[in-house]
C-alpha cells in the first residue's frame, strides 16, 4: 500500500494529496489555501504563459512567474557570490568554533 503526500511549498508540512490541498498547473503544490495565497496562488482567466515554455496554464504561482524561487535556486546563487562550492561551505561550516 502507498500513500501519495506532498510537502507544502511554503510551510514545509506534509499533506495527503488524497485531501485537500491547492496546487497549481506548474506543479508546486501546498497544504491550503491560505498557504498557497502567501506564494501568490492566483486563477488565470486568460491564461498564462511562463517564460521560456510554449504552452498555457489556468494558474500561475510567483514560482512560475519567476517573482520567488526555490532554496536550492537561492543556495547555488548564494556560494557562487560567495565564489566558493557546497563542499567549501561543508568544510568551513565544520570547521567553526561554537
Amino acid at each position: 500500500m502507498s500513500s501519495d503526500t506532498g510537502v507544502c511549498e511554503f510551510c514545509s508540512d506534509t499533506f495527503s494529496k488524497c485531501g485537500t490541498f491547492a496546487s497549481c498547473d506548474c506543479g508546486k503544490s501546498w497544504c491550503s489555501d491560505s498557504c498557497a495565497e502567501a506564494d501568490g496562488l492566483r486563477d488565470e482567466w486568460e491564461g498564462y504563459t511562463p517564460p521560456g515554455e510554449t504552452w498555457e496554464q489556468d494558474t500561475s504561482c510567483e514560482y512560475c512567474r519567476k517573482e520567488d524561487h526555490g532554496d536550492d535556486v537561492l543556495l547555488e546563487y548564494a556560494l557562487e557570490l560567495l565564489g566558493m562550492s557546497r563542499y567549501e561551505l561543508v568544510g568551513k561550516y565544520n570547521s567553526k568554533k561554537d
